[in-house]
């Protein structure tokens, strides 16, 4: 064993420890499933969907809204994960197929990447994101008292940052609960052991940075209903972090509970959200009222 340097972890086993990639032998086959699948749902919603509309000025300061034909629904507003580094919104479309049959809104919501931006910048522009979507919820199509939010991994990270963001604070003409409920999925709540890992290189953190971009340590600011979502066979690291951010919450007055999804990774825990009979899907229908 070498040098501790978060909890009882030295470099190596933590690193092992969020290193998801290198946990999932079958990840890169999953990612191109996924990436396959998100092609067919744009394509079969094409006139359901408005693609790559703007909330900021940057190139990837983007959105894809898949809209039922209802009126005024619902929105589930989805963040992609990739450890703030990697990936793109496209695959992730694969998820909205079930939402859209169910009659909920689908945002599929793009950022720039770490080290393009710093993190602090990243949190920015979602905040800057979800600002936009509640103001433009009539000109979009849909309920602006009824969006949830959600994200996968480091999208898991930053909804964490959208509960924990004082909106009124932030930009004038926001309120308190701009966000109706919350489901992150295998998020990284306290963003410090990845500072002691490769995969905190791009990110540029320090110890001070990293606990200011913690929801761990930050005040829930919504009074969202919120579902932490993580997959079984994860890691103890990820599990204690769910706990943990659990206990914030609930320390805080917020309604909160923890879905491990039976046989899942941190990667296959997002077929619990796309399938209309798993957990998640299931979760997340009964946190809009639908």
């Amino acid at each position: 064993m070498g040098e501790i340097v978060y909890l009882d972890y030295d470099p190596d086993t933590l690193y092992a420890e969020y290193n998801n990639r290198g946990k999932v032998a079958d990840y890169e086959a999953m990612a191109a499933d996924w990436a396959k699948r998100g092609d067919a749902v744009r394509e079969r919603l094409a006139g359901q969907a408005a693609l790559d509309l703007r909330y900021g000025d940057g190139p990837r300061e983007t959105f894809d809204l898949f809209l039922p034909e209802a009126e005024h629904p619902p929105l589930f507003a989805f963040i992609h994960g990739g450890y703030w580094q990697w990936n793109d919104k496209e695959p992730y479309a694969f998820l909205a197929d079930s939402f859209v049959d169910a009659g909920i809104g689908f945002a599929n919501i793009e950022y720039a990447l770490c080290p393009d931006v710093t993190l602090e910048q990243l949190v920015d522009q979602i905040r800057r994101a979800f600002a936009h979507l509640w103001r433009e919820a009539g000109e979009l199509g849909f309920d602006r008292d009824r969006i949830m939010v959600s994200g996968h991994s480091a999208g898991g990270h930053l909804t964490g940052v959208v509960l924990t963001t004082d909106w009124q604070q932030y930009q004038d003409g926001l309120p308190p609960d701009l966000v109706c409920a919350a489901m992150p999925i295998s998020g990284v709540f306290d963003v410090e052991p990845i500072r002691h890992t490769p995969i905190g290189d791009p990110l540029g953190l320090d110890a001070e940075s990293a606990s200011r971009l913690s929801p761990m340590f930050a005040l829930p600011r919504t009074k969202a209903n919120t579902v932490i979502a993580l997959g079984a066979h994860e890691g103890r690291e990820f599990h204690r972090q769910a706990e943990e951010f659990a206990s914030n919450l609930r320390r805080h007055g917020t309604r909160v509970r923890i879905d491990s999804v039976f046989g899942a990774n941190h990667f296959s825990v997002l077929e619990s959200l796309a399938d209309p009979a798993g957990l998640l899907f299931s979760r997340a229908k009964s946190l809009l009222g639908v």
